[in-house]
């Protein structure tokens, strides 16, 4: 009778071990998976429009796109276009450009045009970060 009990009692502590190193298993994948998580960041190109008197310009529009750097049939990527705000600001989201783990910046142009005043300014816009550029228009 006390083999036949001490028998059941190695067959619960088994049991119990193997749930505990389930458990454990459990959370340290758990734990893997959150560290692994990486948040993309805003892509951000923030362009400030003033006329030559330093004033803000409200209702410029404002063109941003690349040009090819070859004469072959390149497709432009980026041509984007937005007007300013009361605070002479057009915000352009890249994000649907870059995609998480690319790395690298875009080359763009951009362009203000208020009436017959224009202004460019030829802006790097760097991956996962607010990107300021400011033109003076003429």
């Amino acid at each position: 009778m006390l083999i036949l009990v001490l028998q059941i009692y190695k067959k619960k502590l088994a049991k119990h071990r193997l749930q505990s190193v389930f458990v454990i298993l459990l959370f340290i994948g758990f734990l893997m998976s959150i560290s692994g998580c990486y948040k993309k960041q805003d892509t951000i190109l923030q362009v400030y429009v003033r006329d030559s008197s330093g004033v803000v310009v409200e209702g410029a529009k404002v063109d941003v796109f690349a040009e090819p750097t070859t004469t072959s049939n390149n497709a432009l990527q980026i041509n984007m276009t937005e007007l300013t705000d009361e605070s002479g600001t057009a915000t352009f989201n890249f994000n649907e450009i870059y995609k998480s783990g690319q790395t690298g910046t875009a080359i763009v142009k951009a362009k203000a045009t208020y009436y017959s005043k224009t202004g460019q300014q030829v802006v790097q816009v760097i991956e996962e970060t607010n990107n300021e550029c400011f033109i003076e228009i003429q």
